[in-house]
């Protein structure tokens, strides 16, 4: 394994457990607030603490989870000043690419006084975070639920080798570390996404080396095509300084003496 990888690993192992503060089910809804049904039970909604519009990675151990029977997702609100206008709700999948979007919803009135049921208009995957726009939800009215265990998707998520852009699955991934530090699977996952990442960027900086070689290909005139080669030595020297045995190291020197042969070659003609 890379030394740099194993002791980001050692690191994360070494770190202190972060509580996983999840609301428990409760039985019987006594109290106003947002609960969502539950297999068994009712999950309640809390506020989000950080003021953001969605959930940053390394918060979700402060996030509920529910666990439901189906896809369905139903809620109850208990409140003493009921106004359909008040409530919005919205979806938000686990992945790098934040997307938010919004949901419809009906409502009916329990036979409890002041109780209301919401059900969403079409059924919601595990893996899913649900926003939760109302007043009962104190701070800044925004509260978030997770629709499956938390970690168990997050697993879920990042076991999948065939997801794009590394370097934000990375970071995300060191993120849900901070949340769940002792999380194996997870740790497990790492050295991928942080040799992936590195691999991502290695083909990521040589874009820069193709460039001027093309710039210099198309170049008609010679001390254009001097300047294009000086700046593709220049690229070569940072590629190679950062991935000395990347995937173009050996195309990177072969260009590099390339070009300086030709630059001693242009020189009497400019």
């Amino acid at each position: 394994m890379n030394k740099h990888i194993h002791w980001l690993v050692i690191s994360l192992l070494l770190l202190g457990f972060s509580g996983y503060s999840t609301a428990k089910n409760i039985n019987k809804i006594d109290s106003y607030g947002i609960y969502v049904m539950a297999k068994k039970g009712y999950v309640k909604i809390t506020p989000y603490k950080h003021y953001d519009n969605f959930a940053n990675f390394k918060f979700l151990n402060e996030i509920p989870y529910v666990k439901r029977k189906s896809d369905k997702v139903k809620l109850i609100v208990y409140t003493n000043d009921f106004n359909t206008g008040n409530y919005r709700f919205e979806l938000r999948p686990i992945q790098t690419m934040i997307k938010i979007d919004g949901v419809n919803f009906s409502v009916k009135p329990m036979s409890k006084k002041d109780m209301y049921e919401f059900t969403l208009d079409e059924p919601v995957a595990n893996g899913n975070m649900l926003h939760v726009i109302a007043p009962e939800v104190s701070g800044n009215n925004l509260g978030i639920i997770m629709l499956g265990n938390t970690e168990k998707e997050l697993e879920k998520y990042f076991s999948n080798k065939k997801l794009e852009k590394a370097y934000a699955v990375k970071a995300y991934l060191e993120d849900s570390l901070k949340a769940f530090p002792k999380n194996k699977k997870l740790i497990s996952l790492l050295p991928h996404w942080t040799q992936a990442a590195l691999n991502e960027k290695d083909i990521r900086t040589y874009k820069y080396v193709d460039e001027k070689w093309r710039k210099y290909n198309d170049a008609t005139k010679i001390h254009l095509k001097v300047s294009y080669l000086h700046g593709m030595i220049g690229e070569i020297n940072g590629y190679l300084r950062d991935f000395p045995k990347g995937f173009k190291a050996v195309e990177a020197k072969e260009r590099k003496t390339y070009a300086q042969k030709k630059i001693k070659e242009y020189e009497p003609l400019l």
